[in-house]
């Protein structure tokens, strides 16, 4: 989430002179680069309330290696290869409000079953505990979804049921003129529309918040000669934004542009059709299924350059005042 965060001075970052060049690329401050150099990789233990010597576990729950045929390191290692970067858990940042929405919907209803009760009017009552129903869904998901880096989308994309919501609205809006009982079937479908909204995001949170970076030199980066003809180019040239993409079944496989400092990365990570960030290489079907289909061979053959010093796990160095900032 990107409130409760440090306030970081503009005048801290450098102005970049051509961002797609990948030359001092515009970098703001989120999350993942409040922390210190060495834990860009791995993530902040109070992120999943553990222990500092949990960070050198090379695979946690849920996660899984790339194939063989992957180069690939983790922050202990260092060297050359695609490491993972772990992001920040977006489960208690929705859970929390999402465990407080079905109270707000179910008090909608008792100023009307129960009327004159309230020293307030009944329909304003019931209208702020049935906004407040739906404001505690949709606001966390927007806002864990805007945290995470290379995630997309509109209000619209959101794990919503956004079909049976509307039609709902619409029966709700003709119980005025036509019946009271239209009102309840309205009110019952609303409880429809909240149990499969829920069914939705349940499945966003199966799989861990994840990408894999590979260090690279930039000024050398052409995407059509370097990635598979099945990728959709997006970007010729390395930039902080989208690169190439393609569709799988459960959303689509992106390449990004990342940095951190003065070094420069390719970003791979799976958006699903929502928008939100997972892990490719998760302990999941679809984790499985892309790493037997288009996962089974890096989508790039460039080895890359030497993982930084500073960003690896056993890293000595003292870069806690470090002003690094990256994507």
């Amino acid at each position: 989430m990107r409130y409760g965060r440090p306030a970081i001075w503009f005048s801290d970052i450098p102005v970049p002179s051509d961002s797609r060049s990948g030359q001092d690329p515009t970098t703001l401050a989120d999350p993942m680069e409040v922390g210190l150099d060495h834990e860009w990789l791995v993530g902040q233990p109070r992120w999943r309330r553990l222990p500092d010597d949990s960070l050198q576990q090379d695979i946690q729950r849920g996660e899984l290696s790339p194939p063989e045929s992957w180069l690939s390191t983790t922050a202990q290692e260092g060297g050359k290869g695609w490491a993972r970067q772990r992001l920040q858990p977006i489960t208690p940042s929705i859970l929390m409000p999402l465990a407080w929405s079905p109270l707000f919907l179910l008090l909608s209803a008792i100023p009307l079953i129960l009327p004159d009760r309230l020293p307030a009017d009944d329909q304003s009552v019931a209208a702020l505990f049935f906004t407040l129903s739906w404001i505690l869904i949709l606001v966390p998901l927007y806002l864990a979804r805007s945290a995470q880096p290379m995630s997309e989308g509109t209000l619209l994309s959101l794990p919503f049921d956004w079909v049976t919501f509307a039609g709902a609205s619409a029966i709700f809006s003709l119980h005025i003129i036509l019946s009271p009982i239209l009102g309840w079937i309205a009110y019952a479908l609303f409880w429809v529309a909240w149990f499969r909204s829920f069914r939705q995001i349940e499945q966003i949170l199966q799989i861990p918040a994840a990408r894999w970076l590979l260090p690279i030199d930039q000024s050398a980066w052409k995407s059509s000669s370097q990635l598979p003809s099945e990728w959709q180019v997006i970007s010729e040239r390395w930039t902080t934004g989208s690169i190439a993409r393609v569709d799988c079944e459960y959303g689509h496989l992106a390449i990004a542009g990342a940095s951190r400092g003065s070094d420069r990365f390719l970003a791979l990570t799976l958006l699903d059709g929502a928008g939100f960030v997972h892990d490719p290489f998760s302990d999941e079907p679809v984790g499985k299924a892309l790493a037997t289909s288009l996962l089974s061979q890096p989508p790039v053959t460039d080895l890359g350059l030497e993982w930084p010093e500073r960003l690896l796990v056993g890293d000595a160095q003292s870069n806690d005042i470090s002003s690094t900032a990256g994507i």
